[in-house]
């Protein structure tokens, strides 16, 4: 790994506990502080209950005598799961509800009362279901309730959403320690738990508090339920050594599940809720088609990561039994709760075996970076290979901008070789290429093309600059002579351009190498 890299995952980590350090100073500084007012929730609210069925028309009738109460502000706050219902006081219409295309499953109305004289009179709510569940106090009084009714809903929801952001980070920086795009796998778990947070906060009560846009909750909340099983499939897919077709139908069932979902709505056809049937069916054809993956593969030799996904799955498969159980009989919302315990604990254990995964994956990158870099460099002289320059050539055969081609060749190696042997002639080639790579190296890409054949390529440089850098050369090479018993002497030709082929280039500073050589031999011969 580069020492850029290394250290920008460094600075990226340090960032991140400098930020959660000040904010554990910060909290408990505040916890030091003295208490100066505690909103306290007062035990006023009248729980309306149904008095049985009106005879004409089936309708069931939740019946309240409001008592003496100083609310402030007195609402009627009625949970309908969409259904019509209406809320009348002493026999007068307070308010008339028929459900929409876009009403949430725990929609809370908040229905005005009158501020004054509400003592002694009778609040009534009529609705075809008996599933209602009907509130009348004052209006701090309600949003405490609901805070504490949803209080557990909230923590899952903030753990999914930090589990989430932390599982993002560690793909960040698996993806900077291995170099490349992957792995999705991290990824895939990350938006996925992120998914889950959304889900489980935009499927409270609470949410209302903030925002007024009950509808907007109502896709977020259903959108963001259905996508689940699609990147869970991805994950999967990921982590798998080949892509299985089965699991890439599965994918592509649960995007047309999201689509067709979407078009019945906009097309006032079905809401999503009606359509949800669609995504459990889904949900547990893909849960049943992992499991038989898992079973599968479980004597493999992944059979420890395999085993701990179907611990993960059985606590999740109990726990998702609980809320469809809770969903479609006991007609509660608690199946939030169970499907958020569940799938807590399966992104446990596919967090560990996605660690691990990406663990292999970083040997596995490690040995090929040092495979690539022993293959790309010729050991004797520290340049880089014909190898690499072929691989160059194959992703690149132009030179940018102003460029420069140099060849260079090693003068009287045979003599070297047979007057003082081969070690001698290597030790000639390794000075020559020790002074090439001290010169230009910082400037471009230098090559042993073979034997004492050397290639350099340079772009974005000036004619001037490469002059100069052979002066460089010529004085490097003659401090080396010093101390060497045989002479280092190099026959160099170039060649210059812009965006010029490499090809080219390379032939026009071969022949122009061949003749400063033969230039060389005659001078010492005459």
């Amino acid at each position: 790994m580069s020492t850029p890299r290394r250290f920008s995952i460094l600075f990226q980590w340090f960032f991140v506990l400098l930020v959660f350090g000040v904010l554990t100073a910060v909290f408990f500084q505040a916890l030091q502080r003295p208490t100066v007012y505690r909103m306290e929730k007062r035990c006023q609210l009248v729980h309306v209950d149904a008095v049985g069925p009106v005879e004409e028309n089936g309708y069931t009738v939740y019946r309240e005598i409001i008592p003496e109460c100083a609310w402030t502000r007195p609402v009627c706050a009625v949970t309908a799961r969409q259904t019509a219902f209406t809320v009348e006081l002493d026999g007068q219409p307070v308010y008339s509800h028929t459900p929409g295309a876009f009403d949430h499953g725990s929609t809370v109305h908040w229905v005005p009362l009158p501020r004054e004289n509400l003592a002694g009179k009778t609040l009534l709510v009529y609705s075809p279901s008996n599933s209602l569940t009907v509130l009348a106090g004052d209006h701090n009084d309600l949003i405490l309730y609901y805070q504490d009714a949803n209080a557990p809903a909230l923590i899952f929801a903030f753990l999914f959403f930090i589990f989430g952001m932390g599982i993002l980070l560690m793909s960040l920086t698996a993806r900077l320690v291995l170099d490349r795009a992957r792995p999705w796998t991290l990824r895939y778990l990350g938006i996925m738990v992120l998914l889950m947070g959304l889900w489980v906060a935009s499927d409270t009560t609470v949410a209302q508090m903030f925002t007024g846009r009950i509808a907007v909750m109502n896709v977020l909340s259903n959108y963001s339920f259905m996508a689940l099983p699609f990147f869970l499939v991805q994950f999967f897919r990921s982590i798998m050594d080949q892509d299985s077709k089965y699991l890439r139908f599965l994918a592509r069932l649960h995007l047309a599940d999201l689509s067709i979902s979407g078009l019945l709505q906009a097309l006032h056809v079905a809401t999503l809720s009606k359509t949800l049937f669609m995504t459990h069916a889904l949900m547990i054809l893909t849960l049943a088609s992992i499991l038989w993956i898992l079973l599968v593969r479980r004597n493999s030799e992944f059979r420890k990561e395999v085993w701990i996904m179907l611990i993960g799955f059985g606590l999740m498969g109990c726990c998702c039994a609980l809320g469809f159980y809770d969903y479609y009989l006991l007609d509660r919302n608690w199946y939030v709760l169970w499907l958020s315990t569940g799938m807590l604990l399966f992104v446990t254990s596919l967090l560990a075996v996605a660690v691990c995964y990406v663990y292999r994956e970083m040997i596995k990158s490690s040995r090929l970076q040092y495979y690539q870099k022993l293959a790309n460099t010729d050991m004797m002289t520290k340049l880089q290979s014909r190898t690499a320059f072929e691989h160059r050539m194959e992703h690149s055969s132009m030179l940018e901008g102003s460029c420069t081609c140099l060849m260079m060749d090693v003068n009287n190696l045979k003599e070297a070789n047979d007057t003082m042997g081969h070690i001698a002639g290597d030790e000639l080639i390794s000075d020559a290429a020790e002074c090439v790579l001290d010169i230009f190296e910082p400037l471009g890409d230098c090559y042993r093309m073979g034997g004492d054949e050397f290639v350099v390529l340079l772009e974005h440089i000036s004619e001037a600059d490469v002059l100069a850098s052979l002066s460089s050369l010529e004085l490097a090479i003659n401090r080396k002579n010093l101390t060497r018993p045989f002479p280092l002497s190099l026959a160099i030709g170039y060649a210059t351009g812009y965006c010029a082929p490499i090809e080219l280039m390379l032939n026009e500073a071969d022949q122009n190498m061949y003749q400063k050589k033969r230039q060389m031999k005659s001078r010492v011969a005459g």
